[in-house]
């Protein structure tokens, strides 16, 4: 009995240090780059389903499409979020400096309280040494 009470504790044990690490996320590649454009448009028409209005009930939100330009010695990012006007914006400033990490078509950025930001790229432009 002592055994299977130690095999158990020990089970739990790794158990919970594996999970400490999966909670921890993916490490990622982090590089700096600079902010170099940032663009939010509203479009007019937004084609989608949509239900009969009623009375009483909340106005749809308002749709947005966030474009961002990141810029490093070698690399080009033109970023595009489609989301809606009330969900979190990240804090650009263009010349500013910008932490983030490039997997496949995902874009990463770290803001400054540690929160990650997901994007998708549009474009991806190499640059050449000249």
């Amino acid at each position: 009995m002592k055994h299977l009470a130690l095999a158990f504790a020990v089970g739990i044990t790794t158990g919970m240090t594996t999970g400490y690490a999966a909670a921890a996320g993916p490490e990622r590649a982090w590089q700096t780059g600079t902010w170099r454009g940032v663009q939010i448009v509203r479009p007019k028409v937004v084609f989608g389903v949509t239900r009969a209005p009623r009375v009483g009930s909340p106005a749809p939100a308002i749709a947005e499409v966030r474009t961002y330009i990141i810029e490093t010695d070698d690399l080009r990012l033109e970023l595009k979020e489609n989301t809606t006007a009330d969900a979190r914006r990240i804090d650009a400033t263009v010349g500013e400096p910008v932490t983030f990490a490039l997997e496949k078509n995902t874009v990463y950025i770290k803001e400054a309280e540690g929160a990650e930001h997901k994007l998708g790229v549009t474009k991806k432009i190499t640059k050449t040494k000249a």
